[in-house]
């Protein structure tokens, strides 16, 4: 998926028929160009990645830089109003991945399950995304953890 107009494979934003050609992507670079980036844009070290159970193994390796990134931006550049809330949600996602979660009272069932403080005009303040069991046994006490992991940056800055 690329932006607002969905496409069946982004090779269609190529495509030499009208119906599916984007002219501004198209004109944007080559797809070539964006398949091999798409490939090879990487935003940590593969190499140095922990095991799969290694103590510090994390599904959101691959990402984290990005995922620590934008939380710093969210609480640096903004004043978030006084009321703030704490609440979870869905990222639609419906491929292959350990971190899915099927949630039949959701409106969006399957996806990646997504703790969210935000304020009251709903700007996301902090987020923390649910990677799972770790091994077999439940969390317990997930909601208290959750709660107290958002909050910990409010008492700071209190």
């Amino acid at each position: 998926m690329m932006g607002v107009k969905r496409l069946p494979s982004y090779r269609d934003y190529w495509s030499s028929n009208p119906q599916l050609n984007d002219a501004y992507i198209s004109s944007t670079m080559p797809v070539k160009r964006f398949s091999f980036l798409l490939g090879n844009l990487h935003l940590n070290d593969r190499n140095k990645e922990p095991k799969k159970g290694d103590a510090n193994f994390d599904k959101l390796y691959k990402i984290r830089p990005f995922i620590e990134k934008i939380s710093e931006t969210y609480l640096h550049h903004y004043d978030p109003t006084k009321e703030q809330f704490i609440d979870e949600s869905m990222v639609k996602f419906k491929g292959r991945n350990t971190m899915k979660q099927y949630m039949p009272q959701k409106p969006i069932k399957r996806g990646y399950k997504v703790w969210v403080r935000s304020d009251m005009n709903g700007y996301v303040c902090e987020f923390q995304m649910y990677t799972g069991k770790i091994g077999n046994a439940a969390e317990k006490n997930l909601g208290e953890r959750v709660i107290k992991d958002l909050s910990q940056t409010l008492i700071k800055y209190s």
